[in-house]
């Protein structure tokens, strides 16, 4: 191993990126896949979009991903890796076989999307909030290619972060590896602690200890009021005989761009928001692109006039049972107009009493 490069942002005293980054590589490839790693060098380093197919392992698999702000960047694993981490889950060992010379398929990217998450995430661990490191936690596994050509179309022209592992893989290094980690600098530079990405899970709310205190209006009792909402992919129809022939392994045909129209909606199917389905820190996530704010969003979804959809059900909802350390909400402001409700100028006033 090396030191950074000249010209690149030096680290704090103590911390070198060296130790961590292989540190996070051995981690990752041991709670992956039980695989054991030796890495011999690393290297940082800033480069151009149109340097980068130089610079990528040869056949390798060029996985795709996603950050903050639809940042892209690219993970490439090479064939010799690729392989060790097929034959670790078929075989529970490395051969000294050499990698055979074909193209990565959507399978292998199945199997490596985990360790790439993984080495992200570990290399956030090792290296968070250090200066002149990549935010490499907010990156997250999107796609996968097979092809380098399409990288200069798919990522941002400009500036770019390398890192380079170049490493041994197996108990007695049976096998060379590298792995190219390229993430745009803008975007991948750490000054300070991460922002929200926006795809943060829904987290249910926590309960606090003790009976609630009393709220001042009825108003503000409605708006802390938990709600639960269901995020949809999509809904299909299907007859009684395509049902009665499902079995493990057959396949539903969805609508194109069913990732892109990921819906959020209430329990009676109310739509709320649309969004693209992800991931965030091993959660599903769904990052919100249109929030339901016309007339579209009041209307359930599945309406019949949607074609291959399914209405959701109807019918009364389940009461859900009061708690007993629930309090009564406030009943002063009863004949109020409603502050969490919007106004609307056609609606008749309402009386009190």
């Amino acid at each position: 191993m090396r030191d950074v490069p000249a010209g690149q942002p030096q680290a704090s005293a103590g911390f070198r990126l060296e130790r961590a980054a292989a540190t996070a590589l051995a981690r990752a490839a041991e709670k992956q896949a039980r695989l054991p790693v030796f890495v011999e060098r690393i290297e940082l380093a800033r480069m151009t979009l149109s340097e980068l197919p130089e610079l990528l392992p040869e056949r390798a698999l060029l996985a795709v991903v996603q950050g903050r702000g639809d940042a892209l960047g690219v993970v490439a694993i090479c064939p010799g890796l690729l392989a060790s981490l097929i034959e670790m889950q078929a075989i529970g060992r490395v051969t000294s076989r050499p990698a055979p010379p074909r193209k990565p398929t959507r399978t292998d990217a199945t199997i490596s999307a985990d360790f790439v998450n993984a080495l992200l995430a570990e290399l956030a661990r090792e290296c968070a909030a250090r200066d002149g490191c990549p935010d490499f936690g907010a990156f997250r596994y999107a796609t996968y290619m097979d092809d380098p050509r399409p990288l200069a179309l798919m990522l941002e022209d400009g500036e770019m972060t390398r890192l380079t592992f170049r490493f041994r893989i197996g108990p007695g290094g049976q096998r060379d590896g590298t792995v190219t980690i390229a993430l745009p600098a803008e975007a991948g530079m750490l000054a300070g602690p991460p922002p929200s990405s926006g795809m943060d899970p829904i987290q249910p709310p926590e309960r606090a200890a003790g009976p609630h205190p009393a709220k001042a209006s009825l108003a503000e009792a409605v708006q802390a009021a938990p709600i639960r909402l269901a995020g949809i992919l999509c809904r299909r129809r299907l007859s009684l005989h395509q049902l009665r022939g499902l079995t493990p392994g057959s396949l539903l045909p969805l609508p194109q761009n069913v990732l892109d129209e990921a819906r959020v909606e209430t329990v009676r199917g109310q739509l709320l928001a649309r969004g693209r389905l992800g991931e965030k820190d091993g959660f599903h996530a769904i990052r919100l692109r249109d929030i339901g704010s016309g007339p579209a969003a009041a209307a359930p979804s599945g309406t019949p006039g949607e074609a291959g959809f399914a209405s959701p059900p109807a019918g009364p909802l389940p009461i859900l049972p009061i708690l007993p350390d629930q309090a009564e909400p406030p009943l002063a402001d009863l004949g109020h107009p409603d502050a969490f409700r919007a106004l609307d100028p056609s609606a008749p006033a309402a009386r009190a009493g």
